[in-house]
């Protein structure tokens, strides 16, 4: 049984919002009992209430000063100064310092992750060289695309301050109505993906997907990392986003959210339900491609977020702090979840 209602936002998730009018979900099913029209529109929100999102350059995830130390981010960030400029050198202790820049690249700063040549760029004496899959000119152009999409990307889903949690709920939604499943890569395609694909071609498999929805995340200051695990029987393996909100951890999708780019299934997920939804055994997940962090320190287990699982679609109107949902109850694993 399908039924459409609206859910109040309990105080454990809601933090003042700013005066934004609705924005409804471009598929949502709305009734003017449910979801009443708000007159105002989005580009009348006085300039002081719009989010004022700047890009940076300079964004990491906290867990991978953790894994390499905390000297690591600075020369991260001598690392994108670098890539920005096109430049081909930059100070590096050796090898193993350079892949684990690349390795943090991918969530961190994709751009370098996408047009970074990790075969021919070397460490020579202290000095890293850069090599290029493109000529300078055209990495400094691609740069210039590459922030200009993020932005957009950025300043579309989250145009008024507001809590965190609906941040990433709107990036996760902003990512999963663009982004096209890639169904047909190979094996052999593998050592060229990349979420600098997913964000400037709006297309991946779950590992780019999952990286770019991360780095949205760091830019408006919301710490994320990659998760990843293998089905329980091992025949698959499948990568999300691990998402830090008010000192929580929670499991986000947004590659399965794309076959459901209005629902809110795969959002604010504990481990039991990223288990179900996978088969995905938190036994086994990885963290930030590294064994340093450890499964006790990222438990998910807060079901803040149960009753917007079983949203179809939602739409939120941040005027009156209410999301209004299309919710289903047929016989759905969820609601088995204690």
């Amino acid at each position: 049984m399908r039924k459409t209602l609206w859910i109040q936002l309990v105080l454990c998730l809601l933090l003042p919002l700013s005066g934004c009018a609705a924005r409804e979900a471009e598929t949502a099913e709305t009734t003017p009992e449910t979801a009443p029209q708000n007159e105002t529109a989005a580009e009348t929100v006085p300039e002081t209430e719009k989010y004022s999102y700047v890009f940076s350059p300079h964004v990491m995830a906290e867990e991978y000063k953790q894994i390499y130390g905390p000297g690591i981010e600075d020369v991260f960030y001598m690392f994108c100064d670098t890539v920005l400029e096109a430049g081909d050198s930059f100070p590096c202790a050796d090898r193993e310092e350079l892949f684990s820049l690349l390795t943090i690249a991918g969530s961190c700063f994709p751009l370098a992750d996408g047009l970074v040549d990790r075969e021919q760029s070397h460490v020579e004496n202290g000095t890293a060289h850069l090599v290029y899959k493109k000529d300078p000119q055209e990495v400094r152009k691609l740069a210039e695309e590459f922030i200009a999409k993020v932005e957009s990307v950025i300043r579309g889903a989250v145009p008024c301050e507001t809590a965190d949690w609906i941040k990433a709920l709107e990036l996760m939604t902003a990512v999963a109505r663009k982004t096209v499943p890639d169904e047909e890569y190979t094996l052999e395609d593998s050592l060229s993906l990349s979420p600098y694909r997913a964000i400037v071609e709006d297309t991946g498999i779950c590992q780019e997907i999952a990286g770019e929805y991360i780095y949205y995340l760091l830019q408006v200051g919301i710490d994320a990392i990659p998760c990843g695990g293998l089905s329980s029987d091992q025949s698959f393996a499948h990568e999300w986003a691990l998402v830090k909100l008010d000192g929580k951890w929670y499991h986000v999708d947004p590659m399965f959210a794309a076959s459901y780019p209005d629902s809110l299934f795969f959002f604010g997920m504990t481990d039991r339900q990223r288990e179900h939804y996978g088969d995905l055994p938190p036994e086994g997940y990885d963290y930030a491609y590294s064994d340093v962090l450890k499964r006790e320190d990222f438990e998910a287990s807060d079901k803040r977020f149960l009753d917007l699982w079983l949203a179809e679609s939602y739409t939120i109107d941040q005027e009156r702090q209410t999301i209004y949902m299309t919710e289903t109850r047929e016989d759905d694993a969820m609601l088995k979840i204690e």
